[in-house]
């Protein structure tokens, strides 16, 4: 027979072990999830259609730290190869707020951001309609949009 106090023992060292398992799973999909993140950084988009058409209301979105983005209904493309495709920005955005505080930062509101990448024989149409919106970023080197194309 166990001393009761042992098993509660017992017992909260497996829920600790339970605990530290699902903290290192959790662990390990983030890193994987960043690295095949990482991964598609540089795309190639070919004969296809992107189409943003989410209907945003009352969200924020902040970033703050270097290098970070804040975007509510907006399709951002870096460093991608884009051909024969139809890029299609037709979000509802109200009442919404992206942030951005920090170095390098970009806030967007319902717009089209392709940054170091080739686009050829493809269309880009930002229809997003912007009510009551706000993209606010602060710090040096800073972007904030609200219903833009930014092409660079």
């Amino acid at each position: 027979m166990i001393d009761p106090s042992l098993k509660k023992l017992y017992f909260l060292n497996n829920k600790r072990s339970n605990i530290m398992k699902t903290l290192t799973s959790v662990a390990v999909f983030t890193i994987a999830s960043v690295l095949s993140f990482n991964a598609m950084a540089e795309s190639k988009v070919d004969k296809s259609i992107i189409l943003n058409k989410s209907v945003n209301k009352g969200n924020a979105a902040i970033a703050i730290g270097k290098g970070n983005s804040a975007n509510v209904g907006s399709v951002a493309l870096k460093d991608s190869k884009i051909s024969k495709s139809i890029i299609l920005n037709k979000s509802v955005n109200k009442g919404n707020a992206a942030i951005a505080i920090g170095k390098g930062n970009a806030a967007n509101v319902g717009s089209v951001a392709i940054t170091g990448s080739k686009v050829s024989k493809s269309i880009i149409l930002n229809k997003s309609v912007n009510k009551g919106n706000a993209a606010i970023a602060i710090g040096k080197n800073n972007t904030a949009n609200v219903g833009s194309v930014d092409i660079q």
